[in-house]
């Protein structure tokens, strides 16, 4: 075939494009991927960078994802070590707080059965509060709650899966927009923004929060879901965090504190976004309340916006439901437009810590359509860690 011919052709360079590049071109087909940008220019490097169970998720009782997540966690952990950390986060409890410390218990303990035991948690006795988490506001403080869970630099992992697709085989083209695509006489002829026509048997929609701009160019037009983008935004401040924190915002919703470049990375937030994906950025409440937040519990250590170092937002693809963003599914949704032999597969959402599970399950449709030359099991191949562009 000529270079610009493939089995696979994948739409996204995040970490679900990247995720089913790997274990496509680990199963033998003829890969490519394009990216409008570069690798982990979106979403996949701009979330809270923890891989986790989710314990929020808990209570919408989605006990599936939890147990998947958690699954995928350690899966991570093994073949990505020097990416993937497993650390302590705490949870201080306040007598004011939404969730009392029984509750929290209850469900630190639920996470570690779903874990397997692997989610260790324990309390923290009050004389060592102030060495565990210095600065922290212990006003009003009845209790210290801690478990495991692990943290990453997404954009770090998402090339290392990128590398590892390439060393596969793979064909990946960053700046390399896609204009159109047709699909006719059983091929998908697609053309870029530079004029190049690539041909393909399958077309991978991966493209995260421009996953419907992608479905408008295509034709004839595949069915798709109604979406919402919600922004998460994230605050980076010129101080140092004693740990990871997981609590609460002013207004009940979970907030962290996590180390990040040696600063204090705070998030998230979950705010509905309309217009271009490109050109994201934090409202003024967006701001005010993550620091609101952020100088409740560090009182000692406060923020104004001008200490603010740097500032970033994620779009996160849910499902268009009724329910407010913090209860809408964070549930992979995977579409074709044929259920017996795709040709057009689309990946909505998702969450960090299952990309591998999730892209096994693309391959295994695209199977229906091209037998895979090889079974491969991406669990099983180790990533290491690619040099920055």
């Amino acid at each position: 075939m000529p270079e610009s011919s493939y089995d696979i052709l994948i739409v996204g360079g995040g970490i679900y494009g990247c995720g089913i590049a790997q274990s496509a071109a680990a199963s033998g087909y003829r890969t490519g991927l394009i990216e409008q940008h570069t690798l982990a220019s979106g979403t996949s490097s701009q979330s809270t960078k923890l891989i986790h169970g989710g314990l929020r998720y808990l209570e919408q009782g989605n006990l599936k994802l939890v147990y998947e997540a958690l699954a995928e966690r350690e899966r991570l952990l093994r073949i990505a070590p020097a990416m993937v950390s497993r650390e302590w986060f705490y949870i201080p409890i306040y007598r004011d707080s939404k969730r009392p410390a029984w509750m929290v218990r209850t469900g630190l303990l639920l996470y570690w059965l779903l874990s397997g035991g692997r989610s260790r948690f324990k309390s923290v006795a009050e004389p060592e509060w102030a060495n565990v988490l210095p600065g922290l506001n212990r006003d009003n403080m009845s209790a210290l709650l801690a478990y495991e869970d692990a943290a990453t630099d997404d954009a770090a992992l998402t090339r290392a899966v990128a590398a590892s697709a390439t060393s596969f085989g793979c064909d990946i083209r960053e700046h390399a927009e896609l204009a159109s695509a047709r699909y006719e006489n059983s091929r998908w002829q697609t053309t870029l923004a530079s004029g190049e026509q690539l041909t393909s048997r399958l077309l991978i929609n991966a493209a995260g929060a421009w996953i419907n701009r992608v479905q408008e160019l295509l034709q004839p037009a595949p069915a798709g879901i109604a979406v919402r983008l919600v922004q998460g935004t994230h605050l980076l401040l010129p101080r140092k965090s004693p740990g990871y924190i997981y609590t609460e915002s002013r207004d009940g919703r979970v907030m962290f504190f996590r180390p990040w470049q040696d600063q204090m990375l705070v998030g998230t937030t979950e705010t509905l976004f309309e217009g271009d994906p490109g050109d994201v950025s934090p409202t003024a409440q967006e701001i005010a309340a993550i620091l609101a937040t952020y100088n409740h519990y560090f009182p000692t250590l406060a923020c104004s916006e001008s200490d603010i170092i740097t500032t970033y937002c994620g779009l996160r693809v849910l499902p268009n439901e009724k329910s407010g963003p913090f209860s809408a599914s964070r549930e992979t949704v995977i579409c074709c437009d044929n259920n017996e032999s795709p040709a057009y597969i689309a990946v909505y959402g998702g969450k960090l810590t299952t990309y591998r599970q999730e892209a096994e399950k693309v391959v295994k449709l695209i199977g229906k359509t091209i037998p895979p030359l090889r079974k491969t099991d991406t669990s099983r191949i180790a990533l290491t860690p690619a040099s920055k562009p």
